[in-house]
């Protein structure tokens, strides 16, 4: 059984932070697959694989996964390591998206 933690207080570069250091909104596209845990209701983890070109939003800091961010992909909650992140996918700018749309 994966029992949470307390989470870290370490810096994602690229995301910004507003005064209680939560991290704003990001979205990052996955260049290869990308390990990540998945916590059930009960507080179960389960390690899962993110497919390569994912599409993760980071929703804040992870209070399950030391030194982690919680980010959400295809309606589902997973807690993804920083080092993982950052290494296994790149930032996709949302502005031109949403400027496009407007």
């Amino acid at each position: 059984m994966t029992t949470p933690v307390v989470s870290s207080m370490a810096f994602l570069p690229g995301v910004t932070s507003n005064g209680n250091n939560a991290p704003a909104r990001e979205t990052y596209r996955t260049t290869t697959s990308c390990v990540a845990v998945h916590f059930d209701q009960t507080g179960e983890g389960q390690i899962v694989f993110l497919p390569h070109g994912a599409t993760l939003h980071v929703i804040g800091r992870s209070s399950c996964l030391p030194g982690g961010f919680e980010v959400m992909f295809q309606h589902e909650l997973y807690n993804v390591f920083e080092i993982d992140l950052l290494a296994r996918s790149i930032p996709i700018c949302e502005s031109k998206r949403l400027a496009v749309a407007a």
